[in-house]
């Protein structure tokens, strides 16, 4: 009876097989990512459509039309800012500590392509489903990422990630911050709508 409860052991051939799939996966999107002949213009995109992620938040605090335009814009930019910080520390990091040599030019022309699942950051702002949404998009630009630099250059997986971790990390940190800062703008406004007008405005 205590030998049936035993766990079955897995082939070595299986284990094998799907680690081997895996890494062609990998591989494979790392070279799409590779010809992919995306700009930079598209970081711009992406922090629009994280922008407009925010748009029910501006809507509920009553803006007219302009002010909802000028806010995604500014939005926008500072998101899409976070994300050129991030890229440029990871360059920094690359080009000075990486095993292999590592052109700037290189690494830019193809980072861009990179973003692409952001630009489905939009549909974070289905309800229940955000930071399932937010959480999958975020990874998928670090596997990206750690894919591209595999390709490209030659680095181990290990050794790409560690480089591009920090970007990574400071890209997420600012554009946390961006939205924290958003939201806090919006319930400060929106309570200051509800307030009283003066003494005698209560019910």
């Amino acid at each position: 009876a205590l030998a049936s409860l035993r766990p079955t052991p897995v082939a070595p051939g299986v284990m094998g097989g799907w680690s081997d799939g895996l890494e062609q996966g990998l591989a494979a999107l790392g070279a799409w990512l590779v010809r992919a002949d995306l700009g930079m213009e598209l970081l711009a995109l992406v922090g629009l459509s994280m922008a407009l992620s925010q748009g029910f938040a501006l809507l509920a605090n009553r803006l007219s039309s302009r002010q909802i335009l000028v806010r995604l814009l500014l939005d926008a930019l500072v998101l899409s800012l976070a994300f050129l910080i991030g890229s440029t520390i990871d360059l920094v990091l690359m080009v000075g500590l990486a095993s292999r040599n590592v052109s700037a030019s290189a690494f830019l022309d193809g980072i861009a392509a990179c973003f692409l699942p952001g630009l489905f950051y939009v549909l974070a702002a289905a309800p229940y489903l955000s930071h399932g949404i937010a959480i999958t998009i975020w990874g998928l630009i670090l596997l990206n990422l750690v894919s591209l630099v595999h390709v490209r250059f030659g680095l181990p997986y290990g050794e790409a990630l560690l480089l591009l971790s920090p970007g990574y990390l400071v890209a997420l940190l600012l554009v946390g911050l961006q939205f924290r800062q958003s939201w806090r703008a919006g319930y400060d406004r929106l309570a200051s709508q509800l307030e009283p007008a003066g003494p005698g405005g209560g019910p």
